[in-house]
């Protein structure tokens, strides 16, 4: 164990919340800021949640703190609250058994920091601080330094106990841009079977947050886990992705596919949620459009105004001409013609001219929204559509 005295910067990232873990001090017991929150901090970057260790049990922590909420019990994790900031504060614990390739079939306490960090992940997730002290097993601070994504101990152990270790080793490396360290990158491609043991749920959001760090997903493809998430591996993009924010990102993904139903199912498969599943279709639907003011004109009738834009990301489009039309007003559907089908009909068209009528009228005000006048939008019906039906014969 190597004991590191913090710098100001890093210790600054904990000073509004020193509180809590002195508070368990004063009660008798050890407690550590511990994972995320130290390996960012080191990194200067502000962290937002912060996880403490301790070596006092639940019931010890109900009892030194007020609002505490019984989040994960089981596992001896209890959630404090305190100024608008909520702790998660954990037993020191040992592990026993993964029949689920997840979650630990048993848990023990134990009193030691140390047998609580041989559980843990990979060696950058094992750095604590206990306010005053920054305490370093495994080479931590090293592989953090050296930017090295290592497991602790056996990476064929740890990845066995948690399948989902394997995705959450190529989100660090993506995240912060680390390299994943041999024998871990090895086990990772040995045992990328496992992921089929892991719920889609939890297989799609860590697979989200790759996609919105990495700059190309092709380390999914080098250690074989692109064949245990995706239906149709073959067809998934692996050309660069940086640049791009995340929709634009997954719309990449899976723009080589050859149709709308096949990307469908994959992601609904992968259970993506509606919202997103829609855009990325309406994006490749149209990721061969023309961004020229009126293309863009008419697509903002077919697409919602925010999957446009994330079409001009997809496309690495410069955005300056949509944000002048939005600017301007515009049509978004062609049903906010001030003119209903009922009132066309009136004017003695049949209903099979509906369709094309409204069609004419939308390329007619999409320059001119002042032009979407019932008694302008009629001259044009009279005016441009008979005409257009003399000249076709």
């Amino acid at each position: 164990m190597k004991k590191h005295k913090p710098t100001k910067k890093f210790a600054e990232f904990f000073s509004a919340h020193r509180h809590i873990i002195n508070r368990i001090h004063e009660s008798g017991y050890k407690a550590y800021f511990i994972g995320g929150c130290v390996r960012d901090s080191l990194n200067g970057i502000q962290p937002y949640d912060f996880d403490i260790a301790t070596d006092a049990n639940p019931e010890n922590i109900y009892s030194i703190f007020e609002n505490v909420r019984s989040t994960g019990i089981k596992y001896g994790t209890l959630t404090v609250y305190i100024n608008d900031f909520c702790y998660q504060i954990t037993t020191f614990r040992k592990e026993g058994g993964y029949t689920d390739f997840r979650k630990p079939d048993e848990i023990m306490f134990t009193k030691n920091l140390y047998s609580d960090l041989l559980r843990r992940d990979f060696t950058i997730n094992t750095l604590a601080f206990d306010g005053t002290y920054i305490y370093e097993y495994f080479n931590a601070l090293a592989d953090l330094n050296d930017g090295i994504i290592k497991t602790v101990g056996s990476a064929d152990r740890r990845f066995k106990e948690d399948a989902l270790r394997i995705l959450r080793a190529v989100r660090f490396a993506a995240k912060y841009k680390f390299k994943i360290e041999e024998d871990t990158f090895l086990s990772m491609k040995k045992l990328s079977f496992l992921l089929k043991n892991i719920s889609k749920e939890r297989i799609y959001d860590e697979l989200s947050k790759i996609i919105y760090s990495a700059e190309d997903i092709k380390i999914l493809f080098d250690t074989n886990i692109a064949y245990f998430l995706f239906s149709n591996p073959q067809y998934i993009n692996q050309e660069k992705l940086e640049g791009k924010a995340y929709l634009a990102k997954l719309a990449s993904v899976f723009s080589n596919y050859p149709n709308l139903d096949m990307i469908k199912k994959e992601l609904k498969d992968l259970r993506a949620d509606n919202k997103t599943i829609n855009t990325v279709l309406k994006v490749i639907e149209y990721k061969n459009h023309q961004t020229d003011e009126l293309s863009l004109r008419k697509l903002l009738t077919k697409m919602k105004k925010h999957d446009v834009y994330v079409l001009m990301d997809f496309k690495n489009a410069d955005s300056s001409v949509l944000d002048e039309i939005v600017y301007s007003g515009y049509i978004s559907d062609i049903n906010e013609l001030d003119i209903t089908g009922h009132d066309i009909m009136k004017l003695g068209y049949s209903t099979k001219d509906i369709k094309r009528i409204k069609e004419m009228l939308i390329d007619k005000v999409i320059f001119d929204i002042t032009a979407n006048r019932k008694d302008r939008l009629i001259k044009m019906i009279f005016e441009e559509y008979d005409n257009q039906i003399v000249k076709n014969g």
